[in-house]
């Protein structure tokens, strides 16, 4: 006698080879995603003049998170070029549209806005620098939810953000509050020179944001929402080496005065404002930009300027793509179980 019953074994088999294409076919999907992703990468790089329709999957709504001090219009039509004028392009989000993004969105912010920090002179946390976020960028994080909300309403598709500076740590604030209700409708976020890490408490260090970074880096450390389907990129600069001797005035001591504030230390590599060791985080995909700076007042240099979004960008769209190839892995593995 056979060791298996004729039909037992049919029916194994049967059951099997759906498993099996399943799998290739998954495998299959995925090597596509990474090599359609890395052909891009490399075209991109190539010549930033060479765009291409790309699937929505690769070009998810964006929301713009402005940082500190600045205004919705600085990422637009607002954004100073190197003339003095205005940028006829666009800024940065007339650069993304160009590249393929058609839904992109700053959060509404004007300068005046940011005032609303000084409410929390009123708290005692705040006074004594161990505030948590809410206290005086709660209306921030509120208004990072509304948008969030409305973009994925309309689109039909989760929110990429893209935070500038200090939009980096209060959009990590906006993801970790209400148990990380935000991440459902957020693909990703991708950071451009954020002060990911908390100063040190004693001087030099200088928490300027009166302990709200150094909540979001406790409570929501690292890519804390990547279980929940979130992505992160770090994008930082190294072009300027902070120097306590060089001349006042000058970016290097400049930029020596600003990391000694955010790190600790002064004589170390960054963007000029935000230290190349604050602005990365565990679990996210890190790139650094050799040539990147912080401020839009260097139009040619900044992280949105035309010269340097084609090193970063690649680098998302990889993520992206392995984030779907991933997801429709997912789905046909779970598929497969029912």
């Amino acid at each position: 006698m056979h060791p298996f019953p004729t039909g037992g074994m049919q029916s194994l088999q049967s059951r099997a080879a759906p498993s099996c294409y399943g799998f290739r076919l998954a495998t299959s999907v995925l090597v596509r995603a990474l090599i359609t992703a890395a052909a891009l990468q490399f075209c991109c790089r190539s010549s930033s003049r060479a765009f291409f329709h790309l699937p929505s999957v690769l070009r998810p709504p964006v929301l713009v998170l402005p940082g500190f001090g600045n205004d919705k219009d600085d990422y637009m039509s607002g954004e100073l070029v190197a003339s003095g004028a205005i940028a006829e392009d666009g800024g940065l989000v007339g650069r993304l549209r160009k590249r393929g993004f058609e839904h992109v969105e700053v959060l509404p912010v004007a300068r005046p806005d940011w005032l609303r920090i000084l409410v929390g002179l009123f708290d005692a946390d705040f006074r004594e620098g161990s505030a948590p976020p809410e206290t005086a960028f709660g209306w921030y994080l509120e208004r990072v939810d509304k948008a969030v909300a409305q973009m994925r309403v309309s689109s039909g598709q989760r929110v990429l953000l893209l935070a500038h500076s200090a939009g980096g740590w209060l959009a990590r604030a906006a993801l970790g509050r209400n148990h990380g209700a935000l991440a459902s409708n957020v693909s990703a976020l991708v950071t451009l020179g954020s002060p990911h890490s908390a100063p040190p408490k004693e001087p030099p260090g200088d928490d300027q944001t009166r302990g709200a970074l150094s909540y979001v880096d406790n409570n929501f450390p690292g890519a804390a929402l990547r279980a929940k389907g979130v992505e992160y990129v770090t994008i930082a600069g190294s072009a300027v080496q902070g120097d306590g001797n060089a001349a006042r005035g000058t970016p290097e001591r400049e930029a020596w005065i600003s990391y000694l504030r955010l790190v600790g230390r002064g004589d170390v590599s960054g963007d000029g404002i935000v230290a190349l060791s604050g602005a990365h985080l565990d679990g996210a995909t890190q790139v650094t930009l050799p040539q990147a700076k912080h401020s839009i007042g260097t139009p040619k240099e900044w992280y949105g300027s035309n010269d340097v979004i084609d090193t970063w960008l690649p680098q998302v769209t990889l993520t992206l793509a392995r984030q779907a190839a991933s997801q429709s892995i997912m789905s046909l593995l779970h598929g497969l179980e029912g």
